[in-house]
């Protein structure tokens, strides 16, 4: 990538020690490259990308630690959780051995990695510095999405299906910290639990089943729900959070589509937001009644999308090989598309970073082309 004029001009050397061609030079840049720039006026701008050599399969969620500046991608045909130093631009370690990750979180605060596995069902935490792993939890079979809510201290996770029923489950975060940084982990209760070799299982506090897998979902906490996408049985059902339990209080059918994986909510504007995959489609529902408000056409093959409050804009991943861009109106009701911005196929997961303004794509290995993350700035 060029560099920019302030890091050309940059130099020990006082102006008047410039020879005369470089000086013509940078004054032709100085013309040049703010209306190129200004030509481009993309919402989202490729900043490079991050090698992941010898990473195969499929990739899965990511999840940033703002710390250390790490962003963590599941490589779940991989069978590791591959950990890249955002600042550095490279890879700095690989956690191994574990069976199809797919959802990551990570809690900055408690220096906690939390992976969630599909191949044992596990929710397994790490020390997210040393990478030392700590308690963990079975949920069963295939667990997938997992999210934090901070008032709580609640982790939520989504669990089973694939065939039969699904399982959304709430689990204290202390119980997956180690006794000795002042967490509660739970002795193993059976000998099944020693299967894995690990020193400590939490359990779940509460949970209930779905009629199948869920997807993704978005907490809403200022209403005490969680909105879940549950695409086999094409509804978003409404899980209300109780002191013990979980009540589905509704489940709101989509009509519009098929295959409802990814989802985003602006809590402020009470818009959710979830993309189909048959046909493709971008579809808004008012979050507290789940009446349909607007769809238009997407990328196809979408499997994450992230709402940017400041911009006000939808970002949705997918497997088509683009990343859509909409612009949200002020009443919320219109959806424009900005960009459809080129990625590669079947890149489907990233993971948007508002404090960085960043939109990261994680990219399997194709052909001749090895596994990267791709680095895109948002725009105003």
């Amino acid at each position: 990538m060029d560099k920019p004029l302030s890091l050309l001009l940059k130099s020990d050397k006082t102006p008047t020690a410039l020879s005369a061609a470089r000086v013509a030079l940078l004054v032709f840049i100085s013309l040049v490259q703010p209306a190129h720039l200004a030509a481009a006026g993309e919402p989202l701008v490729k900043h490079g990308s991050i090698l992941l050599k010898d990473v195969e399969g499929r990739l899965d969620h990511l999840t940033f630690d703002n710390r250390s500046q790490h962003l963590f991608i599941a490589g779940l045909e991989n069978h590791s959780v591959e950990v890249v130093d955002l600042a550095g631009r490279r890879r700095v370690h690989q956690i191994t051995g574990i069976s199809e990750p797919q959802g990551l979180l990570c809690i900055p605060e408690k220096n906690r990695l939390l992976v969630c596995s599909r191949g044992d069902g596990t929710c397994r935490s790490f020390d997210a510095t040393t990478f030392q792993e700590g308690p963990w939890v079975d949920l069963g079979r295939n667990a997938d999405n997992i999210r934090f809510e901070a008032d709580s201290r609640s982790l939520y996770v989504g669990s089973a299906g694939e065939p039969g029923n699904g399982l959304f489950s709430a689990i204290d975060l202390i119980s997956l910290i180690p006794a000795s940084e002042g967490g509660q982990p739970a002795p193993p209760h059976s000998p099944a639990d020693f299967l894995l070799d690990q020193p400590r299982q939490a359990d779940p506090r509460m949970d209930i089943q779905l009629p199948a897998h869920p997807e993704s979902f978005q907490l809403d906490p200022a209403n005490h729900r969680i909105l879940v996408n549950v695409p086999d049985e094409h509804e978003i059902a409404v899980l209300k959070i109780g002191t013990n339990s979980f009540t589905q209080t509704a489940s709101w059918l989509v009509t519009a589509g098929e295959r409802n994986f990814p989802m985003a909510l602006d809590s402020l504007s009470e818009r959710v937001y979830i993309a189909c995959r048959t046909p493709p489609l971008l579809v808004v529902y008012d979050s507290l009644n789940g009446k349909l408000l607007s769809q238009v056409s997407c990328v196809g093959d979408a499997d994450d999308m992230f709402y940017d409050g400041k911009l006000k804009r939808v970002y949705i991943i997918g497997g088509e090989g683009f990343v859509d861009v909409f612009q949200v109106s002020d009443t919320a009701q219109e959806l424009l598309r900005l960009a459809h911005v080129p990625t590669a196929p079947r890149a489907r997961t990233g993971l948007f970073i508002p404090e960085l303004r960043m939109l990261t794509v994680a990219v399997p290995h194709t052909g001749n082309n090895p596994a990267s993350v791709l680095l895109f700035q948002a725009e105003q």
